[in-house]
């Protein structure tokens, strides 16, 4: 921000303090002396996602017998407006494999798939669908996209990249909390200020998730060896930086990377807003050594420890000749506390928060309180002592971001839920609902379903429901009828109407837990430790940090053993620096910064790597080692195993010309290969 200006801010804001001692600054909308009305004078207020959700019922339509959520009605209203018809309903196969991969990340079996064919009563789907939401595989796909929102990861990032042991607790809590459908409000809270809500060692496995739930906190990167170069604190405002950034974009879809410097190019933003919320963050502290384990077994690991340590300080106090044996002796026999990548506060009050000129941590200038986003309330944050004796600021925070006055945190969650089921948000920007984002589809629909999600207690499995058992949901992605499809393309090329399915191929981890499900070596996991899978030799020499790893072996790569490996691709480790090669040919994301949604390239490595790399060629060897008939029949029970449905008489003819050619294992690694095997249709 130029000095002028950023003087003129500060003279402003000592005005309005002033002025609050009489009366309460109120919104930009409807107070001239509000920050941002000010210094923008009065422009930008226009923003879609700073209206106050609206209730707006269905509207009437034509076909109302196509019907089957009230969401639908808002999607056929679109159409109708638009001339266009939706598109036939999906073939019941068709549906259950979108079902299986949009739920559970999976597809499903060829048992599974016969028994649902065979269930002809009407309430069929509906059935499956809460028996899918109801499976642990649920949570561990819908986790998958959480954490690519927080951008999770086992390491801390920069030149060590160091490996971060206790990370996995997290990626289990955020697994545990979508299984259980935890209230989204409830589950902010948490991340944001969980340590605020005990008091003390806690008292249950709920309290126990408080703590782990801070983990949040602490997965992002983070310069490990900042200390020694003398650059703590510039590591430190870095790391507040990123999180309140993160913040912003998770749970507001508001882009404040660009208020660290200056008040925001477009949106109503001000820099100091930024420095507000960092402010909320003010007082984190990294709680390495912070025991998790239950009050009562810290008390019972305390007790089993005290004469051991007693026996250690004689031993040490004495200093006999050939002591050093029973030292090492007794410090074997000490009990450990179970410890995470978590984070706290103590009772003194946080550091003061300045902006900072240009985003400069050497250059402080006005210092500002905790608060939030001053176009609704430009006053400081109201706190509330916590259990804890902690600040209270981040529960502030939380509170705020699920309170009526914020009518930005449900919206965005819905969108997130929505793109988790049709592929698009209804804002094409997940991250980002200013006026360089994408404007909203179907904006009555999203706050319809914002309204229906605060209603039903931010419940994110009865969210889906809705969305799958719509009729926008259920459609085909492929219209038979040419004539059809080419004039609703010809009116919205995009779908943004919704006027049919879309085509979605599978993520990298979708991908790699397919191949091992019908390949019939996926092994279930119950978290834990991450899995380290083998790296080529050429990656292991291109990193330093391998080459150079210290005692604790936190630099290196140890992969693990074979029979380890073929679990659900949640459970593999993930490094910032190291992404797995054939994950990375997928696009797994970066995870640096928060990925709202995941980008799918088509690109001439991919063929490749499905065709030859050794993880797809031990697959088809293992399907076809689950072939128990031969001839033709072999050729339909691949083709039922991998794709569900039995083969046309061309594809089986070619297959069993293969076979003759190269054996059964040559067709299942084509099968692999096939564009209906990597798409959601």
């Amino acid at each position: 921000m130029p000095r002028v200006r950023f003087i003129s801010w500060c003279l402003l804001f000592s005005a309005l303090t002033a002025v609050g001692e009489e009366r309460p600054v109120g919104d930009a909308w409807h107070d001239p002396a509000n920050p941002v009305a000010v210094v923008f004078k009065g422009q930008r207020l226009d923003l879609w996602s700073l209206k106050p959700v609206a209730n707006p019922e269905p509207p009437a339509v034509k076909r109302a017998d196509w019907v089957r959520q009230p969401l639908d009605a808002f999607v056929l209203a679109k159409l109708e407006a638009a001339g266009l018809e939706p598109a036939p309903m999906a073939e019941s196969r068709v549906l259950v494999r979108r079902l299986f991969l949009d739920l559970t990340g999976l597809p499903p079996t060829a048992e599974e798939m016969r028994e649902f064919l065979a269930d002809e009563k009407p309430d069929a789907v509906e059935r499956l669908v809460d028996r899918l939401l109801s499976t642990r595989a649920y949570g561990e796909h819908w986790a998958r996209q959480w954490l690519d929102v927080v951008r999770y990861s086992d390491s801390n990032g920069y030149d060590w990249d160091e490996f971060r042991p206790q990370a996995w607790r997290f990626r289990d809590y955020v697994i545990r909390s979508f299984a259980a459908d935890k209230p989204f409000d409830r589950f902010l809270r948490e991340q944001l200020a969980g340590d605020e809500m005990v008091d003390g060692a806690p008292k249950s496995a709920a309290e126990q998730d408080c703590l782990i739930a801070t983990g949040y906190l602490r997965v992002g990167p983070y310069d490990n060896s900042s200390k020694l170069f003398g650059e703590e604190e510039k590591a430190r405002a870095s790391h507040l930086a990123d999180l309140t950034e993160t913040t912003a974009s998770i749970f507001l879809a508001q882009t404040m990377t660009c208020c660290r410097c200056h008040d925001h190019k477009t949106d109503p933003l001000l820099q100091a807003d930024h420095y507000r919320l960092r402010a909320c963050f003010a007082g984190v502290e990294f709680r390495d050594s912070q025991p998790l384990d239950l009050a009562e077994e810290q008390e019972g690991i305390r007790a089993a420890n005290a004469p051991l340590e007693e026996e250690l300080k004689r031993l040490q106090a004495a200093k006999k000749k050939g002591a050093d044996e029973d030292v090492k002796s007794i410090k074997s026999r000490l009990r450990t506390f179970t410890t995470g990548l978590i984070a706290g506060e103590g009772a003194k009050p946080p550091p003061a928060t300045h902006i900072l000129a240009l985003g400069d941590p050497a250059a402080p200038q006005k210092e500002v309180e905790a608060g939030f986003l001053s176009v609704f309330n430009p006053a400081p944050a109201t706190l509330k002592s916590p259990p804890s004796g902690s600040s209270g600021r981040r529960a502030a925070l939380a509170d705020w971001l699920t309170s009526r006055e914020n009518p930005l945190t449900a919206r965005v969650m819905v969108n997130r839920i929505w793109q988790g089921c049709f592929g698009q948000g209804l804002v094409a920007t997940p991250n980002d609902f200013g006026w360089s984002g994408a404007r909203p589809s179907h904006p009555e629909l999203l706050d319809f379903l914002a309204t229906r999600f605060v209603e039903q207690g931010w419940s994110v499995k009865k969210m889906i429901r809705q969305l799958v058992l719509s009729a926008a949901y259920q459609q085909a992605a492929i219209v038979p009828d040419e004539a059809g499809r080419a004039r609703a393309a010809g009116v919205d090329a995009s779908n943004s109407l919704l006027w049919r399915a879309n085509l979605r191929r599978l993520t990298a981890e979708q991908l790699r837990d397919a191949v091992l499900l019908v390949s019939g070596r996926l092994t279930p996991r119950e978290g834990g430790p991450p899995v380290w899978p083998p790296l080529p030799p050429e990656v292991l020499q291109a990193n330093p940090a391998f080459l150079d790893d210290n005692p604790e072996k936190t630099k290196g790569w140890y992969p693990s053993p074979p029979e380890a490996l073929t679990v659900r691709s949640i459970y593999l480790v993930q490094k910032r620096s190291v992404h797995l090669p054939f994950m990375e040919t997928f696009d797994q994301p970066d995870n640096f910064t928060s990925c709202p949604r995941r980008s799918a390239s088509t690109v001439a490595p991919q063929a490749l790597t499905l065709l030859n790399n050794a993880f797809t060629t031990v697959a088809a060897q293992a399907l076809a080692a689950r072939v128990t008939v031969t001839g033709p029949e072999a050729v339909r029970e691949i083709w039922q195993l991998a794709l569900l449905r039995p083969p046309t008489v061309e594809e089986e003819a070619l297959c069993v010309k293969l076979v003759a050619e190269g054996g059964l294992v040559g067709v299942c690694r084509v099968v692999l290969n096939l564009n209906e095997f990597i798409t959601i249709e």
